[in-house]
């Protein structure tokens, strides 16, 4: 906590933003963003429930969520921090952290989380999680209250590390799962051995129905029921500006193809496109006009802007 608040005094003045972000908080945002675009039919409905702080940054994450859409799920247990991650980013896209986990309590279901799960169509659960105390029987009776409830279960691997540290307990919730985001090094750690991004896709997609793994530049693969789809990178017009985000904007462009029903391959495209957006400029967040924009040229429907 120290060695944080000393660099963003550091920091401060000087080319330093705050942004409301985290992985899972960044693809919801995104999926809401997405889906309450005035081309998108239906309007998507989006909650979070996690360990946000009620501290002045907590605050602030809470408000800028709130502002995407989203929706609160959870309160904020008293007298807790929130955590932190600062990025550093060079001029060419490469990225370094800093990382605070926060002190907020031990993962558990409340009876709030059980509803909302029952009530959802999607339960996106974030690999970070696995971190913290507790969190391996708290996922796993979520998974069980979605299967009981017919929630379609989505996971996220967070980081190749993180993947290695918990790979067994994440290995056991990914067999019960629908669909897992995942990038070419967190494929392979979950794998236990390195593989081309091609055949990794294919060998999770045994273990779920749907398996998507991001290879940067090279593309993505997504795995359905034992096909493999070969998505191509999208590059917007000015390019890469920050890579920051990336994967979480293609799981969120995902999320919102699934939940308006396109196929697969309109999926992997349309979350492409996304990500592409997401990077041409600094910041994880996607604009409400870009989002305007890809929903109604891949739904077909005239822009308003």
């Amino acid at each position: 906590m120290a060695e944080r608040a000393a660099l963003i005094e550091e920091l401060s003045g000087d080319g330093f933003t705050l942004n409301a972000g985290g992985s899972l908080a960044n693809t919801l945002a995104g999926c809401a963003v997405l889906g309450s675009a005035p081309s998108s039919q239906p309007p998507l409905r989006v909650g979070l429930g996690g360990c946000v702080g009620d501290d002045h940054l907590g605050s602030f994450f809470r408000t800028q969520l709130d502002k995407a859409g989203v929706d609160w799920i959870t309160a904020a247990a008293p007298g807790t921090g929130t955590g932190t991650v600062i990025v550093l980013t060079t001029e060419d896209a490469q990225r370094s952290f800093l990382s605070y986990p926060g002190t907020s309590d031990a993962i558990a279901i409340c009876a709030a989380t059980e509803d909302a799960i029952r009530s959802s169509r999607v339960l996106v659960i974030e690999g970070y999680l696995w971190e913290m105390p507790g969190a391996g029987t708290s996922i796993m009776r979520a998974i069980e209250i979605a299967h009981e409830a017919g929630t379609v279960v989505a996971l996220t691997m967070a980081d190749a590390s993180v993947v290695l540290r918990h790979r067994d307990a994440m290995l056991a919730a990914l067999r019960c799962a629908d669909l897992l985001f995942t990038n070419a090094a967190e494929a392979a750690a979950l794998l236990g051995a390195d593989a081309p991004a091609q055949d990794a896709a294919l060998q999770l997609g045994c273990l779920c129905p749907v398996a998507v793994v991001t290879d940067g530049s090279k593309g993505s693969y997504i795995t359905a029921l034992g096909q493999l789809h070969v998505i191509p990178p999208h590059w917007a017009v000015h390019g890469p500006v920050d890579t920051c985000g990336a994967g979480d904007a293609y799981a969120a462009g995902v999320l919102y193809g699934y939940l308006s029903g396109f196929d697969v391959r309109q999926m992997g495209e349309f979350a492409a496109h996304t990500a592409a957006q997401v990077i041409s400029h600094h910041g994880p967040e996607l604009t409400h006009a870009h989002a305007e924009v890809l929903v109604a040229a891949h739904t077909r429907q005239p822009i308003s802007l």
